[in-house]
């Protein structure tokens, strides 16, 4: 990919990204939300094309909800690099442009990608909303934009 000043920006760039900002993202969830249930963050991330079944199926689904987590870090590490190659000003404001994104993040989840799975809906709570967030910002936003910007200099 180039921006509109030649800088290459590879598919192994993106891809590096995309995993640490995964990482980051899977291990907070594992820490913080799920208090190290590992198999259990991914099957409820399977749960969402799987249903219930994901929570019987073991290691594989938990498997399968992994290579979703990092599927849809890679999306949002894609979209991000996109905007930024048209839109200068989010690589120029590194911390802003983390923080917005993660926010982002954060709404496209919640408020689209989730109700549209198979998880089952529930009422969305303020302190837990402000947690996630915040870990998007930090586990997501900030690194994706940090890295980006280092890249596309």
């Amino acid at each position: 990919m180039k921006n509109s000043n030649q800088n290459v920006f590879s598919f192994g760039n993106l891809l590096a990204i995309a995993l640490i900002a995964g990482t980051l993202d899977g291990l907070a969830a594992v820490i913080f939300l799920a208090k190290m249930n590992f198999v259990g963050v991914f099957q409820y991330i399977a749960s969402a094309i799987l249903g219930k079944a994901a929570y019987t199926g073991g290691i594989k689904t938990a498997l399968m909800g992994l290579i979703l987590h990092y599927f849809i870090a890679f999306s949002f590490t894609f979209f991000f690099v996109l905007v930024t190659n048209k839109i200068s000003a989010l690589r120029k404001n590194v911390l802003l442009s983390g923080i917005i994104y993660g926010i982002f993040v954060w709404a496209v989840m919640n408020l689209l990608v989730v109700p549209l799975t198979q998880i089952p809906q529930s009422p969305i709570h303020l302190e837990k909303a402000i947690i996630n967030a915040i870990i998007l910002i930090f586990c997501i936003g900030l690194p994706i934009s940090y890295l980006t910007a280092h890249k596309l200099r």
